[in-house]
């Protein structure tokens, strides 16, 4: 007889933006009777999986569950299994980061429990065979990953073994299949799973079987997976009682609630076979083309590279991540100072901040901006821990194939990229946020294509008509440079200087533009010098424009409040805040004669002021950018910046060439002191 051991697992998708309320809503819906049903049904296995932050929760709010739970592991009816304290993406991470989150919530379980997690949990199924050298430097027997993850072969309802550089780890399954559908009566659900076991038999059990009897070939196992939303039929006791019933009453096939550490230890079957990287197929289909959802995209063949590669502000935080955790991992200062660091880098890795799977408020922004703070929280840290000396060096930060530069300074860290020449990332370390955590427009969504992304200092050259166009926020032919890739002339470290030049043909007439950019870096903030030169036979005349581009980090709290601005024109001051648009207050959407912008995030007090060499004109307007839910198809606002650009008029004869420059500081707002 067949002998089929279902192993239920509940692994509730915990976010940390939840409020307590829901919680304890969660809590008396689910939880509570979930734990009244396992400890009237001593014959009934179950295990969970919860992340550190839910540990924390329950401990605060709810300690008698945790001691229900405690009941149930001394009857062996339950395990807890194990994973990362803040729910990671584990491929992603260092392996030192990696041994850290499972140590920590393996630590929080024995506290909670006493006996350690055996098997880990990972989030979004995303896996690499890189993590079985991990997972037996901490102890962990098994892992839990989707069935869709395996090869159609290894497809057998048996454990999996896989071995990596002499380590060996078993893969067990989970099958979606085989969790009961909502409103799915219990002969309905027995019929299918015998129907899907009978199939799998007659898959080949790798390795010899020659001594092995029949009763231990025909055992198999499956890990079902149970959430939110097809719990509720287990939370019924009288669907529970008549499953068994029509279980022990039926003559091919025995069925038993198991535990996976149980099945992992005992079983005497396995198959064998090497998984590829991969991750869930609910984010697979999201990675071929941004916010687009692709059913053909295939989980065994997606993995959480190409979903970051897809999605340029996902990226761009991976590689903030690593910084960190290469500066983490290079320290040697004080012992203390360090795990508090690395605490703060932990948090940053939450999986959520990669991956927002909210269903009513797209939330990856706010996610992102936590991640970002915590990651800078992580390097203030260590700055204590030795004299911190301000740097510009220059590496391939993102893994493009080229350079970057990133310029450690007191107030900031700012990242400087070839393409555009341009700022893409401003890490503030008092508010500890990123400023240009910003996208580029999709016409699919944002009804404009942009065709660059929008940082700080992004240069554009303009024909008359054009420019008009962009300072009214419509859509336009970029404007040449922004979307060139740099040429280094020279980069000093000592100096902190970076000199740039890109070459630009403008014009229907292909008049030849050649524009010098040098980065001038100190302790006072950034100076930007442009050399413009027309390198053609006849005189070009054009609008040059450098855009800045800051994001807007609290659009989507609910004590949102929109930037300030003030300009200097003409000896008077305009004010005005990021909710307004130039082409509204004036005509030509310009405003003349400008000699200082200061850009004013009030709820965090930093000030962005940027000073011209000469008067300018100056054109701002809000940007939105609008995304698709991940989970569904709702297009809404996912963030928003604030553009503001320098304007100057060129009148270049042939040969001639012409400076412009500015500078760019931070200033924090002084706190009042208390009447």
């Amino acid at each position: 007889m067949i002998t089929l051991h279902i192993c239920p697992v509940f692994a509730s998708k915990f976010s940390q933006f939840q409020s307590l309320s829901s919680c304890k809503e969660k809590y008396e819906k689910i939880y509570k009777p979930l734990g009244t049903l396992l400890f009237g049904h001593p014959d009934f296995k179950f295990s969970f999986y919860f992340s550190g932050l839910q540990l924390e929760i329950f401990r605060k709010n709810k300690p008698e569950f945790l001691e229900l739970l405690k009941t149930l592991l001394m009857r062996k009816q339950l395990e807890i299994i194990g994973g990362g304290y803040y729910d990671p993406i584990f491929p992603l991470l260092f392996p030192a980061d990696r041994s850290a989150q499972i140590e920590k919530l393996s630590l929080a379980i024995r506290q909670n429990f006493g006996p350690r997690p055996r098997g880990m949990h990972l989030f979004a199924d995303s896996w690499d065979s890189s993590l079985i050298l991990t997972l037996d430097e901490c102890n962990m027997e098994y892992v839990l990953l989707d069935n869709s993850l395996l090869p159609p072969s290894r497809q057998m309802l048996l454990p999996v073994v896989m071995s990596d550089r002499g380590k060996t780890t078993k893969i067990l399954p989970v099958s979606r299949d085989f969790a009961p559908k909502k409103d799915e009566n219990p002969a309905d659900y027995l019929s299918r799973i015998v129907a899907a076991a009978n199939g799998k038999l007659s898959a080949d059990v790798c390795g010899d079987t020659s001594n092995i009897d029949s009763e231990t070939y025909l055992t198999r196992m499956v890990v079902a997976p149970f959430d939110e939303e097809n719990i509720a039929p287990l939370l019924e006791k009288s669907w529970l009682d008549e499953f068994s019933a029509m279980a022990s009453e039926r003559d091919d096939i025995r069925v038993e609630f198991s535990l996976p550490g149980v099945c992992a230890r005992s079983s005497e079957v396995f198959a064998k076979g090497y998984i590829n990287s991969g991750i869930s197929p609910d984010i697979a289909r999201w990675c071929s083309v941004p916010y687009q959802k692709t059913e053909s995209a295939g989980g065994h063949s997606t993995n959480i590279y190409g979903y970051i590669q897809t999605y340029e502000a996902c990226r761009s935080l991976y590689n903030r991540m690593i910084y960190i955790s290469m500066l983490l991992n290079q320290s040697r200062g004080d012992k203390m100072r360090k795990n508090a660091a690395r605490d703060k880098l932990m948090e940053a890795q939450s999986g959520e901040s990669f991956i927002c799977r909210s269903k009513n408020e797209f939330e990856a922004f706010v996610a992102r901006q936590m991640s970002y703070k915590n990651l800078t929280e992580a390097e203030k840290i260590l700055r204590e821990c030795s004299s911190f000396k301000e740097s510009v060096t220059s590496y391939d930060y993102d893994g493009d194939g080229f350079r970057e530069y990133v310029c450690r300074l007191e107030k900031c860290d700012v990242c400087i990229t070839q393409t555009g020449g341009s700022i893409f990332e401003l890490d503030v370390i008092k508010s500890g946020g990123n400023y240009v955590d910003n996208f580029s427009r999709i016409r699919a969504f944002d009804g404009i294509d942009d065709g660059y992304f929008r940082g700080i200092f992004v240069d554009h050259i303009f024909e008359e008509d054009e420019a008009a166009k962009y300072c009214r926020g419509e859509p336009c032919r970029n404007g040449l440079f922004s979307t060139r890739r740099y040429r280094e002339v020279s980069f000093s470290s000592q100096k902190q200087e970076i000199l740039f030049e890109a070459r630009t043909k403008f014009s229907t007439l292909d008049q030849p533009i050649l524009l010098r950019k040098k980065y001038s870096v100190n302790s006072n903030g950034i100076l930007v010098q442009y050399i413009i030169r027309n390198e053609g036979p006849i005189a070009v005349k054009a609008k040059f424009a450098v855009e800045m581009n800051l994001a807007e980090l609290n659009f989507l709290g609910s004590d949102y409040k929109p930037y300030n601005f003030e300009l200097v024109s003409s000896g008077s001051v305009i004010a005005g805040t990021s909710d307004s648009a130039c082409h509204l207050a004036s005509p030509g959407g310009i405003m003349e004669n400008v000699s200082a912008m200061q850009i004013s995030d009030v709820n965090s007090g930093i000030s962005f002021v940027f000073t011209p060499n000469e008067e300018a004109g100056v054109t701002y307007f809000p940007v939105t950018f609008r995304r698709r839910n991940i989970d569904g198809d709702v297009v809404q606002s996912e963030s928003r910046t604030f553009v503001s650009a320098f304007v100057w008029d060129l009148d270049l004869c042939a040969g001639m060439e012409v400076e412009k420059s500015i500078s760019f500081a931070l200033s924090y707002a002084r706190k009042q002191r208390k009447k």
